[in-house]
């Protein structure tokens, strides 16, 4: 790229992507979000050496993976993320029914109640953003949270973003901080990026 994005150029970005997702049908979003934690549970059965998935809690118009953890229930260990200050850390959640609002009124667990998984625990790292490429960029709500935790994964971790297919973009800006997906998903399917 030959120019550095600028934080406005994100900004404008983000405003249109949400903007075309609050014009969906809340209806639609929940039939996507079905079809999307389906093509998960697939996905997630077929590769062996998957035990801890972080995963979210979503908000607004977030694709809902609620689904997904109630469904695989007991088969796997299951983290939320936990916002404190500057810092994204993860905890185990036995049920999404423990969560509690906090911060930005998102559902996350509580550290007193749920312990704290290390990075290098994680497996597969469930990612929101506002929007994706297929070719692993991702464009996030402009904290850097998940910019500053996924370098501490394992190296061998699976690093997905969630998405409805209106959130792909043929481009993203991308600065040196952000971090490729490995995977991209969406209720079209499940796809390697070439950082995979």
């Amino acid at each position: 790229m030959a120019n550095k994005p600028s934080t406005l150029e994100k900004q404008e970005l983000r405003i249109k992507i949400r903007r075309s997702l609050a014009s969906t049908d809340r209806d639609l979003r929940r039939d996507w979000s079905s079809l999307l934690c389906d093509k998960l549970i697939t996905w997630i059965s077929l590769n062996e050496g998957i035990g801890t998935i972080a995963t979210y809690a979503s908000v607004e118009t977030e694709a809902d993976l609620s689904a997904l953890h109630l469904s695989l229930l007991g088969q796997y260990r299951f983290a939320y993320p936990l916002v404190s200050g500057s810092d994204l850390s993860f905890h185990m959640v036995q049920h999404p029914c423990e969560l509690r609002h906090g911060r930005f009124n998102i559902p996350e667990p509580v550290p007193e109640i749920h312990p704290p998984v290390s990075p290098q625990e994680i497996d597969l790292c469930l990612c929101p953003g506002v929007g994706f490429t297929l070719g692993g960029a991702r464009l996030g709500r402009g904290k850097a949270y998940y910019d500053t935790t996924l370098p501490l994964l394992n190296g061998k971790a699976f690093r997905m973003g969630v998405a409805f297919d209106l959130q792909i973009r043929d481009d993203l800006p991308v600065e040196d901080h952000d971090i490729s997906m490995t995977h991209i998903a969406t209720p079209s399917g499940i796809r390697p990026t070439p950082e995979y």
